[in-house]
């Protein structure tokens, strides 16, 4: 029987790890008052977009400052094409959020949640004190999990918000299963060690528990200030500053 590919081994660990990710996405895009609190969502992920290309971008750097590491040249390369199919999309979600009367300077100023902290750095202690590979385990969760178009179609319908607050969503949505083939492709290709086949692992798993709690904050946020004023008196947009 052929040995498991780096990516099959990766998505076995993955698997086993993600209960917490599964069981916080649901209760977050399941709830009741999704429409409330969504915004705050695109508010954060704006955050993680825009800080992940130069995340990507500090990682390639890294990687290229290790001549002769053939696993960093691997690495360095996958990310020159993937900051080039990620430019641009902070902008693109920044529109998104804009036609829900959220001005861009009020996005550009928000406060990130302690989990997007967390989440993204994270990744710059792997990359710099480890090997910049890991990052392999950030993007694998973060382009392994988003909403199926069909879902985000019926979450507009629930909640009533204008598509247009959708559109960057739905992209990734058609996008993230090619992003994460390619992915899995050039870790396969990868002549990866043992250490570096372990880091990879834990990388995914802070990245597991960062984006479960990104969600957990934003609920809990809202309990929060549900239990401070009636449902009813409260605005769609809450304060992102």
């Amino acid at each position: 029987m052929p040995s498991a590919t780096h990516s099959d081994a990766l998505w076995s660990k993955i698997h086993l790890a993600e209960g917490r990710l599964v069981s916080a996405s649901n209760s977050f895009w399941n709830h009741p008052d999704l429409a409330e609190f969504l915004p705050d969502f695109l508010v954060q992920l704006h955050r993680v977009m825009q800080s992940g290309i130069s995340l990507m971008r500090t990682a390639r750097d890294r990687a290229l400052a290790l001549p002769g590491d053939p696993v960093a040249a691997q690495t360095a390369a996958y990310l020159e094409l993937h900051i080039e199919e990620e430019k641009d999309h902070d902008e693109w979600l920044l529109s998104d959020i804009e036609s829900l009367g959220i001005p861009p300077d009020d996005v550009l100023r928000a406060t990130p949640c302690a989990a997007v902290v967390s989440l993204l750095g994270a990744q710059y202690f792997w990359m710099l004190h480890v090997h910049p590979v890991t990052i392999f385990g950030y993007l694998i969760v973060l382009e392994g999990y988003p909403p199926l178009a069909e879902q985000l179609d019926q979450i507009r319908v629930r909640t009533g918000l204008p598509a247009s607050a959708f559109r960057c969503l739905k992209s990734h949505a058609e996008d993230d299963p090619d992003h994460i083939a390619a992915l899995n492709r050039t870790l396969d290709r990868m002549p990866l060690t043992p250490d570096q086949t372990k880091f990879l692992a834990l990388s995914a798993f802070h990245t597991i528990d960062a984006v479960a709690s990104v969600f957990e904050e934003l609920l809990e946020s809202h309990a929060a200030s549900s239990n401070r004023q009636p449902l009813r008196q409260k605005a769609l947009s809450p304060s992102y500053v």
